[in-house]
């Protein structure tokens, strides 16, 4: 069996009218040696079938699919993905979203400079109105691993899958947890960069990210009590380093920016239970919490005192951020 250099996994889920594109944008990749995990989890739209015509019309052998009968979740889909895997590299697409050309060649290419495990990139933010918005990494170069993972729960780097590229070595034997269904991709990358010696960063916007106001991030609803479990698994992925203060305030962080994650995706997301989960959100984060957050990261800190005192003028300036940066209007509730 020929083993491609990089298996990039795509899960469909009622996304007929984008998947085309991201799909040609693997295609077009300068990086020819790829192989294409196209994961259909039994999508209510013709998203089946427009790729089974655009593959009978123009044959990939590079592209395979596989199709579930009954929808098992994003979580499920990436981990069949990744049991078929058999490339030296893995990455992951979404399919809404698109490469840039050089994505796979620009990133294997930092890679092998510093011979490291997890390379990452920057992207660019495509809003709801069509604007274009450039997302630069907080800090370009090499560091190591846990520095990185550090870096990731306090907000300084990015915990997304699609901006990157990760060795085989430590990230083909993880899986997806399927008891979270917002974030898994940020307990995913945390677990890779842990097992990483080495993580590089470089500037080059080479992702193109859509906004979908029906997607997971923006149209649902996470109930509290799966931000519960996703701080728990946080904690467990990291509980050989949780004698190290900077882990530990990093672990505080990361908690107070789930529940400020999920109070915003509250506050978007048209909901009868809206008023009640925002309640609960502000429950969880503690004057304590948000204090360590102050000291660490400033504007997570005071973005978690004011939801806290007040969630009224928390709305407000939230809503007219999200606005502005990303052309979303809030639940006007």
């Amino acid at each position: 069996m020929r083993t491609p250099r990089t298996s990039i996994i795509m899960p469909v889920y009622n996304t007929s009218r984008t998947v085309l594109s991201a799909i040609a944008s693997v295609q077009a990749q300068t990086d020819a040696d790829w192989e294409l995990i196209v994961v259909i989890d039994a999508s209510p739209d013709d998203a089946r079938e427009k790729i089974a015509r655009y593959l009978s019309d123009e044959p990939d052998p590079r592209v395979k699919t596989i199709s579930f009968e009954v929808n098992r979740g994003v979580s499920a889909a990436r981990n069949a993905g990744l049991e078929e895997a058999v490339g030296e590299w893995i990455a992951f697409l979404d399919s809404d979203d698109t490469y840039e050309p050089t994505f796979l060649a620009t990133l294997h290419e930092a890679a092998q400079v510093a011979n490291t495990d997890v390379v990452s990139c920057g992207h660019k933010v495509i809003s709801a109105d069509g604007e274009e918005n450039l997302r630069k990494p907080a800090e370009l170069g090499q560091q190591a691993g846990l520095r990185a993972a550090i870096k990731m729960l306090s907000g300084s780097f990015t915990p997304f899958l699609w901006d990157k590229i990760f060795r085989a070595r430590i990230a083909g034997g993880l899986r997806f947890s399927e008891e979270i269904h917002r974030a898994e991709d940020a307990l995913f990358v945390l677990q890779a960069l842990m097992n990483a010696s080495l993580v590089s960063v470089v500037e080059e916007p080479l992702y193109r990210y859509s906004i979908d106001t029906d997607g997971l991030t923006w149209g649902r609803v996470t109930p509290v009590e799966e931000s519960d479990k996703l701080t728990r698994l946080m904690a467990e992925a990291t509980s050989e380093y949780r004698s190290d203060p900077k882990l530990r305030e990093a672990l505080t962080v990361s908690k107070v920016l789930t529940y400020l994650n999920n109070a915003q995706q509250v506050l978007v997301a048209k909901s009868s239970t809206s008023s009640e989960a925002l309640k609960e959100i502000r429950r969880r984060i503690s004057f304590g919490e948000a204090a360590t957050c102050l000291k660490v990261r400033p504007v997570f800190g005071a973005a978690a005192i004011l939801l806290k005192v007040s969630p009224s003028l928390y709305r407000a300036l939230y809503g007219a951020y999200i606005k502005r940066r990303y052309g979303v209007s809030m639940n006007p509730n």
